[in-house]
């Protein structure tokens, strides 16, 4: 009995043990999963936070590179947009520095116009008043232009776009001044006005400025701006904008304005001229410019004007110039070493300037006397001597550069139509009241001249 109870007593310790062995196991197991899921989670978790923090710093280098990617491409453009600048600047300024280096601008003229005694008289006006003589009227390759060989006209554009113009070719002034927007006078109105407001290149300067001729001052303000003739461009040129032009002094001309070709010390404002700004610009190869004028007849062709040339052998053939030193800076002056009709000696060495704005020729009050002496003309109370237009005249011969140049002498020969409707003739010659000859168109037709800046010096060939 009692061995039983042992044996029993044995099977049930045996059957606890192997009981809390197999709790233990399954705890275990238990442990181990809770463990495994804990670590997972974790692993989810830590995976998540990695998730969050790689691509907040992928972002920040994807900024980052963005933006340097970004600034690259922006100097890039930058500096391909200050090369494309830097490029077109450069082929701007080349475009108008250096064109040909010269260029040829024809002259412009009237067919088959006759004037009249008020054409002659307006004109000795307008000339006595820029040399700053009185004058006391008796009675009422681009194309020069020339009207009754009286006034030779090219073209010339002002602005951006281009806003054109007909000026007259004026070596007697250096000032540049076409009509102004705030012109209300007629001689404005009858002509072409500057617009600054339609111009891209328009600089304000607004300077005061005033000419005096006969009949009044034009008045105006001074302007810069892109100034072109026969494809040449000068920038930043100043000019004049008239505001007043009283009286009919230009009422009935047939120019807008002026092209000053002077030299700068009579350059009303001290404004740098037109010439001197292609010079410095190198717009032209050499620093010179030439005339050479046609006249009368049927023909439309006045000549031409040559900046950056002394080539005008379609007009001079072979003949070659004869240069002669300017004297005085200011006009274009030089010594005239004598002058002639036929074999008389009418005066020795006396000064001269060349003034393309005028198409009469004016002598010294004394050389004016022996000369009307010698034609037997009719001298009149306004200094002209008329003549039949029959009369024989003998040739006129200047001395310049101690070389002979020779006028026919139905050249000075000049008609004009009267107030009554009667055509006579008139010296070329007149008197101004200067001490210096004046030798306008009626010379120049004759002889081509060329205006040399950098040498100082004038250069004449006869015109074939």
């Amino acid at each position: 009995m009692r061995l039983k109870l042992l044996l029993f007593c044995a099977l049930v310790c045996l059957i606890v043990v192997l009981t809390e062995g197999r709790q233990r196991k399954v705890n275990s197991r238990r442990s181990l999963g809770l463990r495994q899921q804990r670590s997972q989670r974790n692993e989810r978790h830590g995976s998540r936070l990695a998730a969050r923090a790689r691509p907040s710093r992928g972002n920040r280098l994807s900024a980052v590179n963005k933006r340097s990617r970004r600034s690259q491409r922006n100097r890039k453009t930058n500096a391909n947009a200050k090369a494309k600048a830097s490029k077109t600047r450069a082929s701007t300024a080349q475009s108008v520095s250096n064109g040909s280096g010269y260029t040829s601008l024809p002259l412009d003229f009237q067919q088959n116009f006759v004037r009249t005694t008020n054409n002659l008289r307006f004109e000795k006006s307008f000339l006595a008043s820029r040399y700053g003589q009185s004058f006391a009227t008796t009675t009422g390759k681009t194309t020069l232009r020339n009207t009754a060989n009286m006034e030779y006209t090219c073209k010339m554009n002002i602005g951006t776009p281009k806003q054109s113009f007909t000026v007259l070719p004026d070596t007697g002034s250096s000032n540049i001044w076409v009509p102004g927007p705030k012109c209300t006078d007629k001689a404005c109105k009858t002509h072409t006005r500057y617009h600054p407001g339609k111009s891209s290149t328009y600089i304000k300067d607004g300077k005061a400025f005033a000419i005096t001729y006969g009949s009044g001052s034009v008045k105006g303000t001074l302007a810069r701006d892109t100034v072109r003739v026969a494809g040449l461009a000068v920038t930043n040129q100043t000019f004049a904008m008239t505001t007043k032009e009283p009286g009919t002094t230009f009422t009935a001309s047939n120019f807008d304005g002026i092209l000053g070709l002077g030299f700068r010390s009579i350059s009303v404002d001290n404004v740098k001229t037109l010439v001197q700004n292609m010079c410095s610009q190198n717009v032209i190869s050499n620093c010179v410019f030439s005339i050479c004028m046609n006249g009368g007849g049927s023909s439309k062709r006045g000549g031409v004007l040559v900046f950056g040339s002394t080539d005008t052998s379609a007009y001079t053939g072979s003949e070659a110039y004869t240069y002669t030193p300017v004297t005085k800076k200011g006009y274009w002056q030089f010594d005239l070493q004598g002058f002639y009709m036929g074999d008389t000696k009418v005066s020795g060495s006396t000064q001269a300037i060349v003034d393309s704005g005028t198409s009469l020729i004016a002598a010294p009050k004394s050389i004016f006397n022996k000369i009307n002496k010698i034609l037997g003309c009719t001298v009149t109370s306004s200094g002209e001597c008329w003549m039949s237009c029959a009369k024989k005249v003998s040739d006129l011969t200047f001395v310049i550069g101690g070389k002979k140049f020779v006028l026919a002498g139905n050249k000075l020969k000049l008609k004009v139509r009267t107030t009554k409707g009667h055509t006579i003739c008139i010296s070329a010659v007149s008197d101004m009241g200067t001490n210096f000859w004046i030798l306008g168109d009626a010379f120049i037709r004759h002889f081509c001249t060329v205006f040399d800046v950098t040498r100082n010096r004038i250069g004449f060939a006869a015109s074939s």
